[in-house]
């Protein structure tokens, strides 16, 4: 038997096995034999055909049946004898035999990558900081008090201070309708300095229930564009907001807070933790980026696909009941992420074995310090989140990687830059009073904002 291995990289292969018709015999003898028991002829008793008339009558479909089973075994031979562990799961994509020839299979198989860190200490990087300004906290006070506003029903906008639900539907050079560009029971904050200010002053004009073609300019870089559409008014909302007061601080803080000074000092100190959070993270990207950068090697494929089926599922999770809608592109949404996919099994390698060469482990201390930490933010008694964490295998990988990253962090060259100095278009703050009132935000939330009709809305969410 001969085996050749071709590699296309360090971590996909094909193995090719030959094997002479004098080798294979001695299986479908064998097999011969086993069939004869069973098979009936006239004229013969059972299990006393002789092999000769067995091999003329069925021994092209006894050697085809033997030659599968035959294949696995010497591919799993083949791959023993030289110590090579596939991951994932081989693929046989070419089996190719004729009675009395030589047999030629070829499997194809991937294995884990041979990674050695390098250079990831002293690694030179930029931290941005950020200094939370008397108008950021202004804003902030501004959106807590939008947040306990009050509406009432109003034939027509007198000035800014209104809520408009509309329709829109964008309308061609022609003045039909564009397929897939309409919006129904869009709220538009008149006040909302993103929103566009044509559609502003369009609304400014109309009453409740009325509808018509307005166009709308944007600017795009040194240009403008206009667009046209039909806006349909579906109804407006005078937006009163209640009076900043300390009684006011106290409801809405319940009991945190007790004086509008108080509010604007735990407004700071939110807008403070953040910032940070936000520049942290987005720190810690670039220390990981920097470190595959140095580290460029292939990954598995079958690794990559893992990954992907694990941000797939996480999607689905998140959807009404759990069902992806029906123009949901699975194909596209896989193809757009690969990249990043691949990324993070780089990084997963890279990570696995820095904390190898590191002696990076985790502690009892370790667990018990982050048990502290989230006793009192989630009201668990600590003893109850130490053994829940001990045994819980992502919440302790998370932690071991949170203290890699610190190692690495510790061994960097940090330079930090006020955020004043470069140009943070896209990097607004999060806001403080959504924060309050419960809703989550992941790390590297962005606020965007989209110019085409003002905003970018699904179904009947209000404009932000």
């Amino acid at each position: 038997m001969e085996v050749l291995i071709n590699s296309k990289n360090d971590v996909s292969h094909e193995i090719e096995i030959i094997v002479p018709n004098e080798e294979l015999q001695p299986h479908f003898d064998k097999a011969y034999r086993e069939e004869a028991k069973n098979i009936v002829i006239p004229g013969f008793r059972r299990g006393r055909v002789p092999l000769q008339i067995i091999k003329k009558r069925f021994g092209k479909e006894i050697e085809y049946q033997i030659i599968e089973k035959l294949s696995n075994e010497f591919f799993r031979n083949a791959i023993e004898e030289r110590d090579i562990k596939p991951i994932g799961q081989p693929v046989l994509h070419d089996l190719d035999y004729n009675p009395g020839e030589t047999l030629t299979i070829k499997v194809s198989y991937e294995t884990e990558p041979d990674v050695v860190a390098k250079d990831y200490v002293g690694l030179q990087l930029e931290r941005l900081t950020h200094e939370v300004t008397d108008e950021e906290v202004d804003e902030e006070m501004q959106g807590v008090l939008k947040s306990r506003r009050t509406l009432e029903a109003a034939e027509k906008a007198d000035d800014e201070n209104f809520l408009v639900t509309i329709d829109i539907q964008m309308l061609g050079e022609d003045g039909n309708p564009i397929p897939g560009q309409r919006n129904e029971n869009m709220k538009v904050e008149l006040d909302d300095e993103y929103v566009n200010r044509d559609l502003v002053a369009e609304l400014l004009n109309m009453k409740t229930g009325e509808e018509k073609d307005v166009e709308l300019t944007h600017t795009h870089g040194d240009h403008d564009h206009t667009e046209r559409a039909h806006v349909k008014v579906k109804s407006i909302e005078r937006v009163t907001l209640p009076e900043l007061t300390d009684e006011f601080v106290v409801e809405y803080t319940s009991g945190q807070a007790k004086t509008v000074a108080e509010l604007r000092t735990l407004i700071h100190d939110r807008l403070v933790e953040i910032w940070d959070q936000r520049y942290k993270q987005q720190f810690e990207n670039d220390l990981v980026g920097e470190i595959v950068k140095r580290n460029s090697f292939d990954v598995p494929q079958s690794v990559v696909e893992s990954i992907l089926d694990d941000w797939v599922k996480q999607v689905q999770e998140q959807q009404p009941g759990k069902q992806f809608p029906a123009d949901f592109k699975l194909d596209e949404y896989r193809a757009s992420r690969t990249k990043e996919a691949s990324f993070t099994a780089q990084w997963m390698y890279l990570r696995d074995n820095i904390i190898e060469k590191e002696g990076i482990k985790l502690e009892d201390s370790d667990v018990e310090e982050k048990a502290e930490r989230d006793s009192a933010a989630m009201g668990i008694e600590k003893e109850r989140l130490i053994e829940f964490y001990k045994n819980a295998p992502q919440y302790t990988q998370t932690m071991l990687v949170e203290k890699l990253v610190a190692f690495l962090v510790e061994n960097a060259e940090v330079k930090e830059i006020d955020d004043n100095d470069i140009s943070r278009t896209g990097m607004d703050a999060m806001s403080f009073h959504e924060h309050e009132d419960g809703h989550e935000h992941e790390d590297e939330h962005e606020h965007e904002h989209e110019h085409e009709h003002g905003h970018e809305h699904d179904g009947n969410e209000e404009t932000k």
